[in-house]
């Protein structure tokens, strides 16, 4: 039996619904992922889920495939299946192709992307997966590599917030499952 349940929408608070309708609106679908639905009856974990989300992906200044990019190899290297799937379907949209998306998760260091696009997803990456490892000389070589201050921090904001949604829905999904 599985550990949560999905609520159902009638359960819900009035400003539970306005954010599942925000999220609905912000992904473009008709449905909120049972990744989100789940917190439902955690309004506070749902707001701050959803501000992130909006503060840190969608309010930040690097190209939207650059950060799908970004999603879909830190997804690979944390083993979010979700996450994976939904950036490599963004992608799809953007025009790759699965062998494309295979060769980016196989060799990341061979992205084709632009210089700067691929600094950025280099850095997201090492920022998701070797977080404790991070030195001040790699502060400096993002900066050598032409980004600003603010630039960095934005990186390290996108990169926290995909992070946590991951932790959410990794979590989710297996409290969601019977066992």
């Amino acid at each position: 039996m599985a550990f949560f349940d999905l609520p159902a929408e009638e359960t819900l608070s009035p400003d539970v619904r306005r954010m599942m309708g925000d999220m609905r609106r912000a992904l473009g679908a008709d449905t909120v992922p049972p990744s989100w639905q789940v917190y439902g009856r955690s309004p506070k974990l749902l707001e701050a889920r959803l501000t992130a989300y909006r503060n840190l992906n969608l309010q930040c200044g690097f190209s939207w495939e650059a950060r799908m990019v970004a999603v879909m190899l830190i997804a690979h290297a944390k083993r979010c299946r979700t996450c994976f799937g939904l950036s490599r379907a963004q992608l799809m949209r953007l025009g790759f192709d699965e062998s494309a998306l295979d060769a980016m998760c196989a060799n990341p260091d061979t992205l084709a992307l632009t210089p700067r696009d691929r600094r950025f997803v280099e850095y997201a990456l090492r920022i998701a997966t070797g977080s404790a490892d991070l030195q001040p000389k790699d502060f400096r070589e993002m900066a050598a590599h032409g980004f600003s201050r603010d630039e960095v921090q934005e990186i390290i904001g996108f990169v926290a917030y995909w992070v946590m949604n991951m932790i959410f829905s990794q979590a989710a999904l297996a409290a969601l499952a019977d066992d």
